[in-house]
């Protein structure tokens, strides 16, 4: 199964069940966040990735998450498949501790 969802740009971004099995078993703290994470593509803020220039993070700040983590980053690869048609797909999602300033 694929959920899909649009940024704030109008990019159509999906996340499969085989990612995010993949996300729950490395980062064992987003289990029970899938909403969090469409959540955050869908009106976090975002940059491109300075090594990879097909692959953006997007962030958004929460309350409540656990071990005092504060944000939930999401890695999103844009790619074109063989016929051209876009293919923007979520590679992974964790949680990080961000300082305020």
């Amino acid at each position: 199964m694929r959920s899909f969802v649009q940024d704030q740009l109008g990019n159509t971004i999906y996340l499969t069940d085989e990612r995010w099995h993949h996300i729950c078993d490395e980062h064992p703290e987003m289990f029970g966040h899938r909403d969090l994470v469409l959540d955050t593509v869908r009106s976090g803020s975002r940059f491109q990735d300075s090594v990879r220039p097909q692959v953006y993070l997007y962030y958004r700040d929460y309350q409540r998450l656990p071990d005092a983590n504060t944000t939930i980053v999401v890695v999103v690869y844009f790619g074109v498949t063989a016929d051209g048609a876009e293919n923007n797909f979520v590679l992974t999602a964790y949680q990080i501790r961000r300082r305020k300033r």
